[in-house]
């Protein structure tokens, strides 16, 4: 436990680290690593792993929510987990359109717009692995304030293009 327990400290750093090092890019301010997040990013990711299925959302949601899933016979290191799933959550916005907002495209770029929401203050990551066969991975990001506000203007105001 004590080994998982170092190796989630490791990913949920790193996590926050390469959060911050995207978000700088666009102009929104560092988020801080919060235990209330963690506890409920962690409550769903037990969810999610229990039932072994699709990535679903909590409902009703309290906070805003990324969520990663991958499937290998061999576990990665917790620094390059943490960078797999900010750097998937990033490429959803190659050719993201900054001076639009179209709420049909949330589905393809929820997972970017909420990494580089500017109003978002504070992450906390939930981790649940299974190992038969596979090893099955899923983590759950929570964020405080949620972004993803369906409106023009919250859209235009939060999700900056990146700093020249």
């Amino acid at each position: 436990s004590s080994l998982f327990s170092l190796a989630f400290q490791r990913c949920t750093s790193g996590l926050t680290t390469f959060h911050n090092i995207f978000r700088s890019r666009h102009g929104a301010p560092p988020l801080q690593y919060d235990y209330v997040l963690e506890r409920a990013g962690q409550r769903w990711a037990n969810v999610l792993g229990a039932q072994k299925s699709c990535l679903v959302h909590e409902t009703p949601r309290r906070y805003g929510e990324n969520l990663f899933f991958f499937g290998a016979k061999h576990f990665p290191s917790p620094i390059t987990l943490a960078h797999m799933v900010t750097q998937s959550f990033y490429m959803e916005g190659v050719g993201y359109d900054y001076n639009r907002f179209y709420p049909m495209t949330y589905y393809k770029t929820g997972h970017f717009t909420q990494l580089v929401w500017r109003e978002s203050r504070r992450l906390g990551v939930g981790v649940s692995i299974s190992s038969v066969p596979l090893y099955m991975v899923y983590v759950v990001v929570k964020y405080d304030p949620p972004g993803n506000f369906q409106s023009p203007d919250a859209y235009l105001s939060n999700v900056r293009p990146p700093l020249g």
